[in-house]
C-alpha cells in the first residue's frame, strides 16, 4: 500500500453490507479522500429496494465479501454491470482492504 494521498474527486462511495458499527469509520476514510459516503446495510434491516436507489446515486460500489448477503451481493453485481458502475469485492471490511480499494477507485479518475 501506497502511502500518497487518495483524492476520490467528489466521487460517490456505496459501501453495502459490513458490519453497522464500522459505518462511521468507512465515512470518516471516504470524506477524508475528499469523497461522498453512502451506505446500505445489504438487507439486514434496511430494505433491499433501498440499494437500487442507492446505487443509481453511486459512482462506485465497496462490498466485504465475507458479510454481505447472497441476495444484495447477486443485486449490487447485477446492477452495477448494468449502470456501468466500478465495484470492488474487499476480502475483508478491515482498514488496509479499504484504503487498497479507494487507492485504486482514486487512480480510475
Amino acid at each position: 500500500m501506497t502511502d500518497a494521498p487518495i483524492d476520490l474527486a467528489g466521487r460517490r462511495i456505496l459501501f453495502v453490507g459490513g458490519r453497522d458499527r464500522n459505518a462511521a469509520y468507512l465515512r470518516q476514510r471516504v470524506e477524508d479522500c475528499n469523497g461522498s459516503f453512502l451506505y446500505h446495510d445489504g438487507g439486514l434491516q434496511e430494505s433491499m429496494s433501498r440499494l437500487g436507489n442507492l446505487l443509481k446515486r453511486a459512482d462506485a460500489v465497496l462490498f466485504p465479501v465475507e458479510c454481505i448477503s447472497h441476495s444484495a451481493l447477486h443485486k449490487v453485481k447485477q446492477l452495477c454491470r448494468r449502470w456501468d458502475i466500478p465495484y470492488v469485492p474487499l476480502r475483508h471490511s478491515g482498514g488496509d482492504a479499504v484504503s487498497l480499494a479507494l487507492h485504486s477507485l482514486a487512480r480510475a479518475n
